[in-house]
């Protein structure tokens, strides 16, 4: 059931330059189910990715593929799936009184390049990327980076950049975010219930199409139209519905 997430992702098409794709987390809601669907749709379709990763573990997204019918450690040994765990090393290096800001971008882009050779073009998932700001980054080096790898995957073809941050109210990590957005073609933004907690939907989805706003048809709007849902989770995926039927 993760054709709902991929078919509004665009995704389930071609596209010939990069595709830049940002998961906004509002106020703490969980937006994993999205890096879980996107990541099985490369391994299914055998596509090259990248993933790195802060906020999820390998383990987490691993027990997660083993319900959505993929084996995320087979994908890693057939060299498909790169699982790049930066958090644990980011922190490792902080334990041993080491700047972890040194040489992570060239760290980044060896692993790309050597994939991008390998495989022709490659797929880059984030996730979590606002957490390097809590691992002594600023704001303008995780801008550096985020620019580094929407170039490298710009310069692939039918590739797609995929960066998840969390938003909180008043933090510098929507500073981090908005930037993102900016970048970005399709902004996917998941908020949790005004209403709270219900045993029929799990939260909010709106999907931004920020890269319609240069097409002809739209020179003449302000804002481009987005689109809202409600989603419910299960064990093997998410659905999608539109608000008022449910």
């Amino acid at each position: 059931m993760a054709s709902d997430i991929l078919t509004s992702l665009e995704l389930d098409k071609e596209f010939q330059s990069g595709k830049i794709i940002v998961v906004k987390e509002i106020n703490g809601c969980d937006s994993a189910f999205i890096t879980s669907c996107v990541l099985g749709h490369c391994i299914k379709n055998k596509n090259a990715v990248f993933v790195i990763s802060i906020h999820n573990s390998f383990l987490h997204y691993h027990n997660v593929g083993l319900k959505m019918n993929y084996n995320l450690q087979k994908s890693i040994d057939m060299g498909l799936v790169n699982f790049y765990e930066l958090g644990k090393e980011l922190v490792d290096c902080i334990l041993d009184f080491n700047n972890p800001t040194q040489d992570l971008l060239c760290k980044i882009t060896e692993k790309i390049n050597g994939m991008s050779e390998k495989h022709g073009s490659v797929n880059i998932i984030f996730d979590g990327i606002s957490h390097l700001l809590d691992l002594q980054f600023d704001l303008r080096e995780v801008n550096q980076i985020c620019k580094e790898i929407i170039d490298c995957v710009r310069s692939f073809n039918n590739s797609f950049a995929l960066f998840h941050c969390i938003a909180l109210e008043d933090n510098v990590t929507n500073v981090l975010a908005n930037l993102l957005a900016h970048k970005a073609d399709i902004v996917a933004e998941v908020e949790s219930l005004s209403s709270g907690l219900s045993a029929d939907v799990s939260g909010h989805l709106t999907f931004k199409y920020l890269y319609k706003k240069y097409q002809k048809e739209h020179l003449q709007t302000l804002d481009v139209k987005t689109f809202q849902y409600l989603y419910k989770l299960f064990d093997r995926g998410v659905k999608l519905l539109a608000p008022g039927t449910v």
